[in-house]
């Protein structure tokens, strides 16, 4: 194997010994699964099938962005994105920068956090507006 594979290894390793990173990718991935849950469960049944649905509401305009039943689970695929991307950059910090690190790894967090209640307003928008 060469090095610089043994050497991610050991930083993944050594990552998930950490009892922190284990609770931020936790909640990160709970985040995700939670807003994949709650459009399946609460919304999935009711837009399949249709032309168009709102996906964003701002207050000035109403509903300003609408789409096809399928793009409402582009939060989550944000969120998912987002978890990988910054896992890479997390992983290439973490020796050179520990504390960049540690802000990459909140950030995530607190990015899906955000990602899931806009999830939850999408679903209650559809709710309201189906």
């Amino acid at each position: 194997m060469p090095k610089i594979a043994v050497e991610r290894k050991g930083r993944v390793a050594s990552l998930l010994s950490v009892r922190y990173f284990r609770l931020c990718v936790g909640l990160s991935a709970g985040f995700i699964v939670l807003s994949v849950a709650l459009l399946l469960w609460r919304l999935f049944p009711e837009i399949y099938g249709k032309e168009v649905i709102p996906l964003h509401y701002n207050i000035h305009y109403g509903v300003d962005w609408t789409g096809a039943w399928w793009q409402i689970f582009g939060y989550p695929a944000a969120g998912a994105l987002l978890c990988v991307v910054n896992t890479v950059v997390l992983l290439m910090l973490v020796k050179r920068e520990p504390m960049l690190a540690r802000v990459v790894l909140v950030s995530t967090v607190v990015l899906t956090g955000f990602l899931f209640l806009s999830t939850v307003f999408v679903v209650l928008m559809n709710i309201v507006y189906g």
